[in-house]
């Protein structure tokens, strides 16, 4: 009997062995798929949209080679610094940028586009949601500062919007427009990453959270802009879509009651970073009023 009892014992033991282990490699398997999204290709260059531009190389903190546009102006009021969002590139196809640039550009506004890391051609095998993606948008901040004299606007969408937020509270920028970004990474993917993987949150979500950053440097409590929002001495614009399904418009909410010169506007659509596209006149006007007053 008490040979069985043994037995019985090192069957569990080995079970409960295996199917940790077969959590862990799952959830590996989750933060490598997280961390290593799909890079979109260019679709055009700002020569077609009939506006001059450069093609550019930033290098980030780490040595990494962070590819972009430099569009100049002859007399800038100011340079826009444009942070995209996850999975996306230097285009921002779903805003889609590609409509915007030569409206900034005649508004009298430089801009400088570019790829995050691990992003459309840039350097890096990994994006972390805005973790590392803060230093990539400090180099880029630095560049427009050595390019020019003026204001930098910092505009970003989605992980950029919020890489924006965590980064403006400790450079020196103008203002910030920030369409869709999320207020915590860790509550937002806690919240979402069962959603993302079709796996239950337990065991799954915490096994994610703590294995994904041995690999990948993507730290979640790097990437809080909610704590950052009331350091940000400069004017913020948030957008937001009310039937945002991807990144709640809570998220914006919570940002706004968090900081002190903060605009919110929330437009009556559904989808995420649709803002522009079911409001694309107003969107332009709220953009450039709001540059209008606070430059």
């Amino acid at each position: 009997m008490n040979r069985w009892v043994k037995y019985m014992g090192i069957a569990v033991g080995v079970l409960v062995l295996v199917a940790f282990l077969a959590v862990v490699g799952i959830s590996a398997h989750i933060g490598d798929q997280l961390t290593s999204p799909e890079r979109e290709t260019l679709t055009f260059t700002p020569k077609t949209l009939g506006v001059k531009y450069e093609n550019i190389t930033i290098e980030s903190e780490d040595q990494q080679d962070l590819y972009g546009w430099w569009i100049p102006h002859p007399t800038p009021r100011a340079t826009i610094v444009f942070a995209h969002g996850y999975g996306k590139n230097r285009e921002q196809s779903d805003l889609p940028l590609k409509e915007l640039i030569p409206e900034f550009h005649e508004q009298g506004y430089q801009f400088l586009t570019f790829d995050f890391r691990g992003s459309g051609i840039s350097e890096g095998d990994r994006v972390t949601v805005g973790a590392k993606e803060q230093s990539d948008l400090a180099a880029a901040i630095a560049y427009a500062k050595e390019r020019s004299d003026g204001p930098i606007v910092l505009y970003g969408v989605s992980m950029g919007a919020a890489t924006a937020l965590a980064t403006a509270d400790e450079t020196d920028v103008a203002a910030v427009i920030a369409d869709s970004p999320f207020s915590d990474l860790r509550g937002y993917l806690e919240t979402n990453l069962p959603v993302w993987s079709d796996l239950p949150n337990f065991p799954f979500t915490p096994v994610i959270m703590t294995v994904t950053p041995w690999f990948t440097g993507l730290d979640a409590d790097v990437v809080k802009p909610i704590d950052d929002m009331a350091q940000i001495e400069a004017p913020v614009l948030l957008i937001h879509s009310q039937g945002d399904d991807a990144i709640p418009v809570s998220e914006s909410e919570q940002l706004a009651k968090a900081g002190e010169d903060v605009e919110l506007w929330v437009t009556e659509n559904d989808g995420h970073v649709q803002s522009h596209r079911s409001f694309q006149t107003e969107y332009r006007r709220t953009v450039f009023e709001f540059l209008e007053r606070v430059l």
